[in-house]
């Protein structure tokens, strides 16, 4: 496990991404090592209100000198959200972090990886992309989202994806841009045209996440889920994130997760 620390970061960078998303870079002056998949806790205001931390995926992590800049992107759905849009450049911000256990990114033997992400659950896939690319191994990833306004980072994505040779998949509910229908069906088509894949990478809404498990799940597939699920400490302490293993345990996802091994998890996951 990379140690987490409490940090006083500064905020770099405010940007709109898409009208609800917004991207947040957060410059810190020390080390801050962390996998694709972690994640931080951010303190929305310097008073108490709200009180708790809000939990959010890392999209990236990159140096600039001495600096360290880490990069996330967020949706405004509550008032947390909606101060963190607010920030001005300079602004001090308390973030927790790095937490959790991210993505398996092994060598899978020359073979491809097939990241799949949905909607907001991009910042991740996009971190394991861009990993990925920088050490050559082959992907694959498919990015999925409601309509063609919300689909964003896409020039991004299609540098890491042709840096190893993948093919980048966009798709739409509505077909307004890309293939349409769920990324689920269209990674199914490509499985049934013959791609082969050592291992599923995925985050986005528990109702794609499900899809994919099945879907995986029917073609003997490995595959890890990163969970979307209400944290309000971070760290495994208030049991307010947890999430049924295949065994029957109840875990906290924010110690045990946020990625978590298809196999590992409930039948709902799966069937």
């Amino acid at each position: 496990m990379i140690a987490r620390h409490d940090f006083a970061a500064r905020v770099a960078v405010v940007e709109d991404l898409t009208p609800a998303c917004f991207r947040l870079e957060l410059l810190c002056s020390r080390p801050v090592a962390a996998e694709p998949g972690q994640f931080v806790m951010l303190r929305c205001a310097p008073g108490l209100d709200p009180l708790l931390r809000r939990a959010f995926s890392l999209a990236g992590v990159r140096h600039i000198g001495d600096d360290v800049v880490v990069e996330m992107h967020l949706k405004e759905v509550g008032k947390g959200s909606a101060l963190l849009r607010r920030l001005a450049p300079g602004a001090e911000v308390a973030m927790l972090g790095p937490l959790g256990h991210g993505f398996t990114l092994d060598d899978p033997g020359g073979q491809r990886l097939g990241l799949v992400a949905g909607g907001i659950g991009l910042p991740p896939v996009l971190f394991a992309a861009e990993v990925l690319a920088a050490r050559g191994s082959p992907f694959d990833l498919f990015f999925g989202a409601s309509t063609a306004r919300e689909l964003y980072e896409v020039e991004r994505l299609a540098a890491a994806v042709s840096a190893v040779g993948g093919e980048l998949v966009l798709c739409t509910d509505d077909g307004s841009r890309g293939e349409p229908g769920f990324v689920t069906a269209a990674l199914e088509r490509r499985l049934d045209a013959g791609r082969r894949y050592a291992r599923l990478l995925s985050c986005g809404p528990d109702s794609m996440l499900a899809a994919l498990g099945r879907l995986a799940t029917r073609r003997g597939l490995d595959a890890e889920l990163s969970l979307e699920a209400p944290m309000a400490c971070g760290v495994g302490v208030c049991l307010g994130c947890v999430v049924e293993l295949e065994d029957g345990r109840l875990v906290p996802s924010c110690k045990e997760g946020p990625v978590f091994p298809l196999d590992r998890l409930a039948a709902r996951w799966r069937s």
